[in-house]
């Protein structure tokens, strides 16, 4: 395996791709009339690649004749003399990029250090009514032998769920309601059990290692998206109508009451969505069409059902899902290089600066362009100001 300027290049350019078609799918609301776990498989195999960013035995080379060679000569090709040492700017990027990775990585190791602190988490009690409520939803889920602990904290956040093998949910002690809690927990627990908190884990990794990248952070978002409407879409499978009803008016009213919008940690899956949403949520009385709609209000119309969903399957957005499957395939085979001259034909090539290629005077004013003893052609202008003019042949070919 290797990492070089060629695979970190592919791997912005897929992302790229993979981005905007992800964002098309959903804004357009194609994601309804596909395996939701399908998007979320080909996610992680997309996010477990920008993980690997290595070239593999198996990965084939696509070489690009335009562009790429411009960018590797500049980066790579380019040598900057600091303190008398030569250096590239692939090389001095790659030092900085080193360095956020520490810092930013301990960040997150902090956050995830001090989050009791931080929320001054207090275990509810073993008789509590939210204990009670999760051993009914967990009494389901025999297979599974996680033990669930539930903190309390006094800060007005959004629930949530973080621990890859010990599951810990939060929940704000202004929650009272046995109805709420059921449903909080059922959200909470189903994320856990379709391993959503490793996902949220690997996309916090993935936002340590690609900090500066913009695109990475809108795909998270997009993952985050899609993860939500997967969870409730499990939740509310055994539900009757009233019941979907009663769940999309919890995720409303605690969208609402939560006044302090304290931002939960990033390697949490949480009950309702970012801030972001939640603004675009009340903007939503104001205006009546958006381009893209919020979250919560996509993951609401899912729930109960809208009148204005979409029966067909809009040109744009197959374009977006076949733009998703070959995003995928692309960033698991394929590698772009700058496209440089085959090794078979590179003893057949030669450069301006070879000693054995001249240029031979002429009387008319013309010259021969001659690579040692072999003529090539007849130039009547200097194309090449670095190649030496004779009158005569300079050297002896035996």
């Amino acid at each position: 395996m290797s990492f070089t300027f060629s695979t970190l290049l592919s791997m912005i350019i897929i992302n790229a791709v993979f981005v905007i078609a992800l964002n098309q799918v959903v804004k357009t609301s194609v994601i309804n009339y596909f395996n939701i776990d399908l998007f979320l498989l080909s996610s992680l195999v997309i996010l477990l690649r920008f993980l690997l960013p290595f070239e593999f035995p198996f990965t084939v080379s696509v070489p690009v004749k335009w562009g790429l060679s411009y960018l590797y000569d500049l980066f790579v090709m380019l040598e900057i003399n600091i303190l008398g040492h030569p250096i590239n700017i692939f090389t001095i990027f790659m030092i900085a990029w080193y360095i956020g990775i520490l810092i930013c990585g301990s960040r997150l190791f902090l956050q995830f250090a001090t989050i009791r602190q931080r929320y001054r988490l207090r275990e509810a009690a073993p008789d509590s009514d939210a204990y009670a409520i999760l051993h009914k939803i967990t009494s389901c889920h025999q297979k599974s032998k996680a033990v669930f602990r539930i903190y309390i904290t006094p800060r007005n956040i959004t629930p949530f769920i973080y621990g890859i093998f010990h599951p810990v949910i939060v929940l704000p002690d202004s929650v009272h309601s046995k109805e709420e809690l059921f449903y909080i927990l059922s959200h909470e627990t189903a994320h856990y059990y379709n391993h959503h908190t490793l996902y949220k884990f690997l996309c916090s990794l993935l936002e340590v290692i690609y900090f500066w990248n913009p695109l990475v952070k809108i795909f998270v978002k997009e993952i985050n998206r899609i993860i939500e409407i997967s969870v409730d879409s499990k939740v509310i499978a055994p539900l009757e109508p009233l019941g979907r009803l009663d769940y999309s008016k919890s995720l409303t009213s605690m969208a609402r009451t939560l006044a302090e919008k304290k931002t939960t940690p990033a390697f949490t899956a949480t009950y309702n969505p970012a801030k972001t949403d939640d603004s675009r949520l009340n903007k939503s009385s104001k205006t009546k069409s958006s381009k893209k709609p919020s979250s919560l209000s996509q993951r609401i119309q899912m729930i109960i059902g809208s009148p204005d969903k979409i029966k067909t399957l809009a040109p744009n957005g197959l374009v977006s899902s076949l733009l998703l499957i070959g995003a995928l395939m692309i960033s698991l085979v394929f590698v772009f290089e700058p496209y440089r001259i085959p090794d078979k034909y590179e003893e057949e090539t030669f450069d301006s600066d070879s000693r054995n290629l001249f240029y031979i005077a002429n009387d008319n004013g013309t010259y021969d362009l001659y690579l040692e003893d072999k003529y090539l052609m007849t130039e009547t202008q200097i194309s090449d100001p670095y190649i030496p003019i004779y009158t005569i042949f300079p050297y002896s070919f035996d």
